[in-house]
């Protein structure tokens, strides 16, 4: 079953014709808006398409869809040409897509696709998509979000929690505190750009923060060609979070992202895998390969309780004239059962300091039984060119 709609709100395309509810929601007899249409009781496989140059604005639209799965999902997409569908939110929408049923659902439904629209949040709404309770097969693609608080918003309940979500190819930006925050597991998260969220420079808000618990979230998850920008700036200055991992995580993935600051205080996390909480944490089967992190603060990238991680090929650069650790490996405190770090295996990085600051250095390990090899520093002229190349 396909449904097609036809809206023009404030920020339509001109030439924008607008359909009608009484429309039977052909693309030729398009209908307005999801009014009168129960997105809960469609079949699976279903199409609501929306128009390019439309524009709506819309409340929240909460998904319990148990006909729908993986292989023929629900599917919210574009047809026609032009700029992607724009919806707006209204004043009383929290979330204009709420997954997995109202809030502690432990209903395990899934099958949902959300590709090549604009989603804004009138800088007043929560956040652009929630991922309550336990819902599972998730695509979001080609989204531009922003105006929201939370761009993407995950929060995993028992039995089953939050399962195979894509996220991939977004725009995330201008989101007052966060770009992603939450739990997942058996996700992708890739080839997002994820710039200027975090308006105040909280150390608290980040580009992207993930967690995980009791094996439930925090397991299995991919982060790879996502390019981080200007996130937690104030004043054009970075001074808070950008991509951070609390909690208990075990099998991540952490690969080819590029993570880019004009300036930083030395508050400016840009990379952190690190103790957070007030109750055991750790940092299991973590890789952290060919990354590239731009003007951090003191820190480029920060590692604790993640025994045996694999920190390989990244390159970090610090054109500022700041003292940085490009990578810093292993704590001396271990409370509330946190994992002790060890057996590191940290080789073939590269810290770019044209202009070091004394005391700079490539690598910090004080992790115990570590394999500390190959790592470099470049300065001067050649800290600009070749494998330091921006």
């Amino acid at each position: 079953m396909t449904y097609y709609f036809s809206d023009c709100q404030a920020g339509a395309a001109v030439g924008c014709v607008p359909g009608t509810n009484a429309n039977p929601g052909t693309q030729a007899a398009p209908k307005q808006n999801l009014a009168g249409i129960n997105v809960n009781a469609l079949p699976a496989g279903s199409s609501l398409l929306f128009a390019r140059g439309g524009s709506w604005v819309v409340g929240v639209t909460t998904f319990e869809n148990l006909n729908v799965r993986a292989d023929a999902p629900l599917r919210f997409d574009a047809y026609g040409a032009g700029p992607a569908p724009l919806l707006t939110t209204n004043s009383n929408a929290i979330a204009p897509f709420e997954l997995g049923g109202r809030y502690a659902n432990t209903t395990n439904d899934g099958g949902y696709v959300f590709r090549n629209l604009r989603i804004h949040g009138s800088n007043n709404s929560a956040w652009g998509f929630w991922l309550s309770g336990n819902v599972r097969d998730i695509v979001i693609e080609n989204v531009e979000i922003s105006g929201f608080q939370i761009a993407i918003h995950s929060q995993a309940r028992a039995p089953h929690g939050v399962n195979n979500v894509l996220i991939r190819n977004n725009h995330i930006h201008h989101n007052g505190s966060m770009g992603i925050l939450g739990q997942f597991r058996n996700s992708v998260i890739e080839g997002n750009l994820i710039e200027a969220n975090n308006f105040s420079g909280s150390g608290f808000n980040h580009g992207t923060y993930l967690s995980g618990s009791n094996g439930l979230s925090g397991t299995n998850i991919t982060l790879r060609n996502n390019r981080y920008i200007r996130n937690s700036v104030v004043n054009g200055v970075c001074q808070g979070g950008n991509m951070t991992f609390h909690g208990q995580m075990d099998g991540v993935l952490i690969e080819g992202n590029r993570i880019e600051q004009d300036a930083a205080t030395d508050g400016c996390w840009e990379m952190s895998i690190t103790q957070g909480y007030d109750t055991a944490e750790w940092f299991r089967n973590f890789v952290v390969r060919n990354n590239k992190l731009i003007n951090a603060g003191n820190t480029g990238m920060a590692v604790q309780s993640a025994p045996g991680i694999v920190i390989e090929g990244n390159v970090i650069i610090n054109t500022q004239t700041t003292f940085q650790t490009a990578i810093n490996v292993g704590h001396t405190e271990f409370r509330n059962g946190d994992v002790p770090d060890g057996n590191a295996v940290v080789r073939n990085n590269i810290a770019c300091f044209p202009t070091p600051h004394a005391g700079s250095t490539v690598v910090r390990v004080i992790a115990p039984n570590s394999a500390v090899t190959n790592n470099t520093m470049v300065t001067g002229a050649a800290a600009t060119t070749g494998a330091c190349a921006r």
